[in-house]
């Protein structure tokens, strides 16, 4: 299984809180593009959409995972690709 994969399979269990940079890898793979900082904020951007991922202590919270999931429909596309 590809590290993506295990990634995505972690965050669709929708951990207490995930490593920034394992989020931001998620993100890139679907192409969302980093658009802007704004202290912890990190604003994301596909097409006209955009998403906003708070860091704190390198780490972001369920609440962010479970919006980062419905934006990317990770649910889905796991469903579809699952091995």
């Amino acid at each position: 299984m590809a590290k993506i994969d295990k990634l995505i399979e972690k965050m669709l269990r929708l951990p207490a809180e995930m490593r920034f940079n394992e989020v931001t890898q998620v993100l890139e793979f679907f192409d969302w593009k980093l658009e802007n900082i704004g202290g912890s904020h990190y604003i994301y951007y596909k097409q006209k959409t955009i998403l906003t991922v708070i860091k704190h202590k390198n780490k972001v919270v369920k609440v962010y995972l479970k919006r980062i999931v419905n934006a990317l429909n990770l649910e889905e596309w796991y469903e579809k690709n699952k091995k």
